[in-house]
C-alpha cells in the first residue's frame, strides 16, 4: 500500500536523482544557449554533436545501475566484503571501456558530420566541438560509477551536490571560454565543449576526494576487484549499455523520417521529444530510487517486500507525472506557444502534443521498471523489449505512414503511443512474473 512513510523513503532517494538528472540535461543545454549568439551554423553544429556525445555515452551508461545493484543487494545480505569494490570495479571499467570508445569515436567525427551536413562550417564547427566532447567519455563513465555507489548507499543528496557544482564550472568556462575573457583565448563553441570536459573531470576529483573521506577504510581504490565481479558488472550494465544505445540511435532515425514530412512537423516533434525527455527525468529517478529499496530488500531475503517497493514507485510515477502533465494537455497552445512561434506549426503540434502528455504517467513505468530490472540482473529480457517493440515494430511502421505514405505528425504520434503502450505492457509484465527475485548478483 501507498502510505505516507513510502512515499517519503521514495521520494527521499529519489528527489535528488530527479535534480541532478536535470542539471545533466541542463549542461547540454547551458552550452547550445551560450554558442548561439555565434551563429546559426554553430548552433546546428554543437547540436549534432550533443546527440552523437549521446550515442558514445551510451557505452558508459550502464555502469550505474550495475553498481548500484550491487552495492544495494550487498548492503541488503549484510555483507561483510568491502563496500566499495563494486564501485573499484565500475571505475575499472569505465577505463577499459571508456578510453578505447574515446579513440574510435575521436577518429569518427568528420565521418558522422559529412553523413548529417553538408555545409562546410558546420563540419569544421562541430568536428571540433565533438573531438573535445569525446574526451570526457571516462570521466562520465566513472561519474556513472559513483552515481551507482551513492544510490546504492542510500546518499544521493552527495551525487546531487556534485553534479550541481559541476553544471556551475560548466557555466564559468563558457562564459570564459566562448569569447574570450579575463586574458584567456577566444576558443569559440570549442570553448564550450572544453568548458564541459573540464568541469567533468574536476567534478571527479571531487568524487574521488569526498569518496576517500567517507571510504577509505571501506577498500575504496585499495581493494582490487576479482575477476568475476568485474565481469558481473559487465553482465549487469550491458544491457542497458544496448538498450540506450539503440534508444537514441533510434530517436536520430525518428528525427531523419519526420525530417522528410516536413520542417514544421520536425519543429513541433523536436519540441514534443524535448518535453516528453523532462517529464521521463522523474521516471528516472523513481526508477533510481526504486532499484535500491528492490536491490536491497531482496538482499535481505524478502523478494515480496521487494516487489512491493517496485509497485510503490511504480504507482507514484503515474499519478505525480500525469498530474504534471494534465495542464499541458488541458492548455496545449500556451504551452507549445512557449517553443513554438509559428501558429501553423503550433496547429500541426497541438494534437500529437495532447496524444503524447496524456500518456506519460502511464509510460512512466517503463523507465521504473525498466531501470529497476536492469539493476537486479534482468535486464537482457528489457533490452530484448526496447529493441524490438522500437526497431522491429515502430521505426519500420513509422517510415511506412510518414515517408511512403506521406502522413502527418499525427499519425506517427498515435503509433507511438501505440508502441509505447506495448512496451508497457511487456516491461510490466516482466515484473509481475517475477524472474527477477530469483536472479543472483
Amino acid at each position: 500500500m501507498l502510505t505516507r512513510e513510502r512515499v517519503f523513503t521514495i521520494s527521499k532517494l529519489a528527489f535528488p536523482m530527479g535534480v541532478a538528472l536535470s542539471s545533466a540535461l541542463v549542461m547540454s543545454l547551458i552550452d547550445l544557449a551560450m554558442v548561439a549568439p555565434l551563429g546559426s551554423h554553430v548552433t546546428a553544429a554543437v547540436g549534432l554533436a550533443v546527440f552523437s556525445q549521446t550515442l558514445l555515452l551510451a557505452f558508459v551508461s550502464g555502469l550505474g545501475p550495475a553498481v548500484q545493484g550491487i552495492v544495494a543487494r550487498r548492503r541488503g545480505q549484510g555483507s561483510t566484503e568491502a563496500k566499495c569494490l563494486p564501485l573499484n570495479a565500475g571505475l575499472l571499467m569505465a577505463v577499459v571501456v571508456g578510453a578505447p570508445i574515446t579513440i574510435v569515436g575521436y577518429a569518427m567525427a568528420p565521418t558522422f558530420f559529412s553523413w548529417f551536413s553538408k555545409d562546410p562550417a558546420v563540419i569544421e564547427t562541430g568536428v571540433a566541438f565533438l573531438r573535445v566532447l569525446y574526451l570526457s567519455t571516462v570521466a562520465a563513465g566513472m561519474s556513472n560509477a559513483f552515481k551507482g555507489h551513492w544510490t546504492g548507499m542510500e546518499r544521493p543528496n552527495i551525487h546531487m551536490v556534485i553534479v550541481l557544482f559541476a553544471n556551475f564550472m560548466n557555466f564559468a568556462g563558457n562564459y570564459v571560454l566562448i569569447t574570450g575573457r579575463f586574458g584567456f583565448p577566444k576558443l569559440g563553441a570549442t570553448g564550450a565543449a572544453l568548458s564541459t570536459t573540464l568541469s567533468l573531470y574536476i567534478a571527479l576529483v571531487v568524487h574521488f576526494v569526498v569518496t576517500w573521506f567517507y571510504y577509505r577504510r571501506d577498500g575504496f581504490l585499495s581493494v582490487k576487484p576479482a575477476k568475476l565481479l568485474l565481469t558481473r558488472v559487465f553482465q549487469l550494465g550491458m544491457p542497458a549499455t544496448i538498450q540506450e544505445f539503440f534508444k537514441s540511435a533510434g530517436y536520430i532515425a525518428l528525427y531523419w523520417m519526420i525530417g522528410q514530412i516536413g520542417t514544421a512537423e520536425l519543429a513541433a516533434t523536436n519540441v514534443q521529444v524535448r518535453m516528453t525527455f523532462m517529464l521521463a527525468i522523474l521516471s528516472m529517478a523513481l526508477g533510481n530510487a526504486s532499484a535500491t529499496l528492490v536491490s536491497k530488500t531482496v538482499g535481505e531475503g524478502d523478494p515480496e517486500g521487494a516487489a512491493a517497493w517496485g509497485w510503490d514507485a511504480g504507482k507514484l510515477g503515474v499519478i505525480v507525472i500525469s498530474l504534471l502533465a494534465l495542464p499541458m494537455v488541458i492548455f496545449p497552445r500556451f504551452f507549445l506557444s512557449l517553443f513554438l512561434s509559428d501558429p501553423h506549426t503550433i496547429q500541426i503540434a497541438t494534437l500529437p502534443w495532447q496524444l503524447s502528455m496524456g500518456v506519460t504517467g502511464i509510460a512512466s513505468l517503463i523507465f521504473i521498471f525498466a531501470y529497476t530490472l536492469v539493476s537486479v540482473g534482468d535486464g537482457n529480457r528489457v533490452a530484448l523489449v526496447s529493441l524490438g517493440t522500437q526497431w522491429l515494430f515502430f521505426l519500420p511502421l513509422a517510415w511506412f505512414v510518414g515517408p511512403y505514405l506521406h502522413r502527418g505528425l499525427l499519425e506517427i504520434s498515435i503509433l507511438q503511443i501505440i508502441y509505447g503502450a506495448i512496451a508497457t505492457v511487456l516491461i510490466t509484465r516482466l515484473w509481475i512474473q517475477g524472474r527477477w527475485k530469483r536472479i543472483a548478483i
